[in-house]
């Protein structure tokens, strides 16, 4: 009965010690894979996105969050829906929560500058990327594309497609950001140096989203049925543009139809040649990823290495010019 009874004790000790063996491995393994492994800071990087209904900013996301899923961030996105109010409201939080670095699309080039300011005060560096408040508020740089020469190439893409005359269409994106005011400067100056082209037609949508293209398009071709080409803000406003054109039963061959952002929907359509024929890929997840490496210079150097402007990669779409590109590699 001894004898078992010591047994039964040994068993137990031995148990208990390979039971506390095991936990303390765990806490070493646990360690090792948590994502802190190798990690002597976690950076904390806030993004705030303007609106991830629209792909070219859930793509720059995707960028961003890749980037900082390798490189030590704890990093945390919200969206605004294209609601200026809650953009600011987003970068004042993300400003009392004490972080490292805080990304922003600014959706509004005024609106923002408070929100832009509060951190600064607070110590926390601002970097914008896709639209900037042009240095109106601190910034430690802008990694975009100038929105004027953007609108230029798609404007004068579209003149030189319709040899220099014709009828055209101009559905414009709302609101008062950078981008939608510098791209309809440059399809202004082009228009203006092409008086052969007649504008007939130029509006502003509600909203950048396929609906509002399809609404506009199917005002533009009611008033003008005889129109050469539409001129969108958007790939989602050229989408809806290009179901207007199918729906009045016009030949796609007869109007020209250019977008920018870089939808595969939109690629599609120009390598089948029936809708859009023509994009300004702004390669979302590329500049997303472009963006987090600048941000990651500053939390590691203090310093972006660079100059305030930073240009982000954009790449003109077309019949020709998207032979041996894939939807991936444009993205």
């Amino acid at each position: 009965m001894k004898t078992k009874n010591l047994l039964f004790k040994l068993l137990a000790l031995l148990l208990a010690f390979g039971l506390v063996v095991s936990a303390c491995g765990n806490d070493d393994d646990d360690d090792s894979a948590s994502g802190e492994g190798g990690c002597e800071e976690i950076y904390e990087v806030r993004y705030a996105n303007l609106a991830t209904f629209i792909l070219y900013f859930r793509d720059l996301e995707a960028g961003l969050a890749d980037f900082g899923a390798q490189n030590c961030w704890n990093f945390v996105a919200a969206d605004a829906a294209y609601v200026i109010e809650d953009q600011v409201a987003q970068i004042e939080d993300f400003v009392t929560q004490g972080v490292d670095l805080i990304i922003a699309s600014p959706g509004d080039r005024q609106a923002l500058i408070p929100a832009y300011e509060a951190a600064a005060e607070a110590g926390i560096p601002m970097l914008s990327t896709g639209d900037s408040v042009q240095q109106a508020a601190p910034e430690i740089g802008f990694i975009g594309t100038d929105w004027g020469v953007e609108g230029t190439k798609q404007t004068e893409w579209m003149v030189e497609q319709l040899g220099g005359s014709g009828k055209i269409a101009r559905i414009g994106g709302p609101g008062a950001s950078e981008y939608v005011e510098k791209r309809r400067e440059g399809f202004e100056h082009t228009m203006e140096a092409n008086p052969g082209i007649e504008v007939v037609f130029n509006q502003s949508a509600n909203s950048f989203t396929a609906e509002e293209g399809l609404r506009l398009a199917q005002d533009a071709l009611t008033a003008n049925p005889d129109l050469d080409g539409i001129w969108a803000d958007s790939d989602a406003l050229a989408l809806g543009a290009a179901t207007a054109v199918e729906e009045a039963g016009i030949d796609h061959a007869d109007i020209l139809i250019s977008g920018t952002d870089g939808e595969p929907a939109v690629f599609d359509q120009i390598r089948a040649g029936t809708g859009v024929d023509m994009t300004i890929a702004l390669r979302g997840y590329q500049w997303g990823w472009q963006t987090a490496e600048v941000a990651h210079q500053y939390l590691t150097t203090d310093s972006t290495g660079q100059g305030y402007f930073i240009q982000a990669p954009t790449f003109v779409v077309d019949a020709d010019s998207i032979e041996g590109n894939t939807n991936a590699d444009l993205r």
